[in-house]
């Protein structure tokens, strides 16, 4: 080996040892992975998730709608939040499988809430029962783990 390589070999692992092992001030503070053990009022843990607050979900709790169109919906209050919102069928599920499948949603910011819609569906059964259950546990980029409540949608579809 030549003293060029013997040079560049040198400088490279030194940098790379300064970019692991030092960093800047703030690389302490950020949360590397969910939070544990007891929450706070405005933050959970893997323990203790906090239960999202929503607010004007459609179609609403117990409604009935025609089976053609329909846009579910939902608005999480006071986070900005960005999940992915795969639902799971409930045992009271017997509407059968959306159509169109995957359920697209679109995800906007307003104020500090944050507003999930999907695109117009439909489901594959008529005169049958929707209840979706969440994802399970979210985590936000600031490590605090949350849910959202449970069923997220209940509501029946009739024929068109």
């Amino acid at each position: 080996m030549n003293r060029g390589q013997v040079g560049t070999g040198f400088v490279c692992g030194l940098l790379g040892l300064v970019a692991v092992g030092c960093g800047s001030p703030d690389s302490d503070n950020k949360q590397t992975g969910p939070k544990m053990g007891a929450a706070t009022a405005d933050c959970g843990t893997v323990q203790e998730p906090l239960v999202l607050t929503l607010k004007d979900v459609k179609p609403a709790a117990g409604s009935s709608v025609a089976n053609a169109g329909i846009v579910q919906s939902f608005t999480i209050v006071g986070k900005l939040l960005k999940i992915d919102p795969s639902f799971a069928y409930s045992a009271a599920h017997t509407a059968g499988g959306a159509v169109p499948s995957p359920v697209s949603w679109t995800v906007v910011g307003s104020g500090g809430d944050t507003i999930y819609t999907t695109l117009p569906m439909s489901w594959t059964n008529a005169h049958a029962r929707v209840e979706l259950s969440p994802p399970g546990l979210l985590e936000g980029e600031d490590g605090c783990v949350s849910v959202l409540p449970t069923p997220t949608f209940s509501y029946d579809v009739t024929a068109p």
